[in-house]
């Protein structure tokens, strides 16, 4: 339900003027953004004009906002009014209409199939497979000449790609099915490059980037259709694939059909790969470059795991290394800017948005503010000790998202996040190879801008 301000006519006497840079005709601000990058376009425009600025990206009125209260406004509290539209429409090419990019009814019933398998209670029957993948990966890393560098976000990339497809499929498609691997590589690559291009040509247009995403769609079609298939012919299992199929709406009596299927088993893959791998990744980085915080991980892992593998159980334990990861995702979150399209003018904090425009809200700036953070650049986990969040804003930190589309993998990227750390760093310090520059570059998620080399210390 929209509010009674948010459907009266807004004048200019009435609201606060919203300072932005100066564009150029027709193409407003997309040169900028071209050359400096997403990230960097929006953060400076912070610096420069503070927590509301306005763009025009074409014949489009953009708003960014960054304080928590203006957050909390559009995705929580008028929620309604601020849609997955125009500004999604890129992902529903590679990744069809599953619950990250649907919008309306369609994404309701979605929703309501797929909540109770991601609750924090259900994703718990995948521990052991995470746990398995995390060990396998110890093994490999044993068999490696001493010294010898990795690239840390590779060997997490497979790691993760190796833990949702086993959840999902009782298979490793990362090894197992190296073609359906190097498809849903491609289109996840696809996916994250057309959310920050400018201009695209029509998929009808034989490009080679268009041809090369035609024929990764149906080299993945035909693994996931024939999966479904088979599984249909199955009795029920206890595969995330299988609950899936097993979900029926309780408000409809329905059930997914298959193309409904293959859209949502896309976008796992899409959100718990990609997710939880950078999150790993960032927090090896960080932790390399942090000896007193990794000092600290150890120290705890050492009083309560002793030696032994992490369980579920241990998870209430772990405080520190939860800290770490929410100090990781505060700093690194891999969705650094999210954009909403307006359904009708509203009016936030004073200022007024017009229906038709879009606003953007960046976390990589909301969780670096400085009147919310005590130490907003440093990489610091004492700022999730439990008086620390109380006395914060509840919307200053929101790496998953807020309201009623928060992310629904939230709980199954955290465990396996707090399994796989808590695991790898009882064995091992990871050192960065020095004469390294590691940035973070934001291609849909904020991931290192190239391979981060380590060499692997047994503890």
């Amino acid at each position: 339900m929209l509010s009674d301000m948010s459907t009266q006519t807004i004048t200019s006497s009435q609201t606060k003027p919203i300072p932005g840079p100066q564009g150029v005709p027709l193409l407003g601000h997309i040169p900028d953004l071209r050359s400096k990058g997403v990230l960097q376009f929006y953060l400076d425009a912070w610096h420069q004009f503070g927590d509301v600025a306005r763009f025009k990206m074409g014949p489009i009125d953009m708003f960014q906002f960054v304080r928590p209260e203006h957050v909390q406004h559009i995705l929580v509290k008028n929620a309604d009014n601020y849609i997955k539209a125009l500004s999604h429409e890129k992902l529903r090419v590679p990744l069809g209409e599953g619950i990250l990019t649907s919008e309306g009814e369609h994404w309701r019933r979605q929703r309501r199939l797929m909540a109770p398998t991601f609750t924090p209670r259900a994703v718990t029957q995948f521990a052991d497979i995470m746990l398995a993948e995390t060990q396998k990966l110890m093994r490999r890393w044993e068999a490696q000449p001493q010294g010898q560098p990795i690239a840390i976000n590779q060997e997490m990339m497979r790691f993760a790609m190796s833990v949702i497809s086993r959840s999902m499929f009782t298979l490793d498609i990362g090894e197992e099915f190296s073609e359906a691997g190097e498809a849903l590589s491609f289109i996840l690559e696809f996916a994250n490059k057309r959310t920050i291009s400018l201009v695209d040509p029509p998929l009808f247009l034989p490009t080679p980037m268009n041809l090369a995403l035609k024929r990764s769609l149906r080299q993945l079609d035909g693994f996931l259709y024939g999966i479904i298939a088979e599984r249909r012919r199955q009795p029920p299992g206890d595969d995330l694939l299988s609950i899936l199929m097993q979900a029926k709406d309780e408000q409809t009596g329905t059930v997914m059909t298959d193309e409904q299927l293959r859209d949502e088993v896309l976008i796992t893959f899409f959100a718990g790969h990609e997710t939880t791998a950078t999150l790993l990744s960032w927090a090896w980085i960080l932790l390399a470059q942090h000896p007193e915080p990794e000092q600290r991980l150890h120290a705890e892992l050492d009083r309560v795991l002793g030696g032994r593998s992490p369980a579920v159980e241990d998870r209430d334990d772990l405080v520190y290394t939860g800290m770490v990861l929410g100090e990781t995702l505060r700093l690194y979150s891999p969705v650094a800017v999210m954009a909403r399209d307006t359904v009708a003018d509203d009016q936030i904090d004073g200022y007024a948005i017009p229906a038709g425009s879009m606003v953007t809200i960046t976390p990589y700036i909301t969780h670096r503010h400085p009147e919310f953070w005590e130490r907003p650049d440093a990489f610091y986990p004492e700022h999730f000790v439990p008086e620390a969040v109380d006395a914060r804003h509840r919307y200053a930190y929101y790496p998953f998202g807020a309201g009623p589309r928060v992310c629904l993998g939230k709980h199954f990227a955290l465990l396996e996040a707090t399994l796989a750390l808590a695991e790898l760093a009882q064995r091992y310090h990871l050192r960065l190879v020095p004469g390294q520059k590691v940035e973070a570059r934001w291609s849909g998620t904020l991931r290192p801008a190239g391979d981060v080399l380590v060499t692997l210390e047994p503890r």
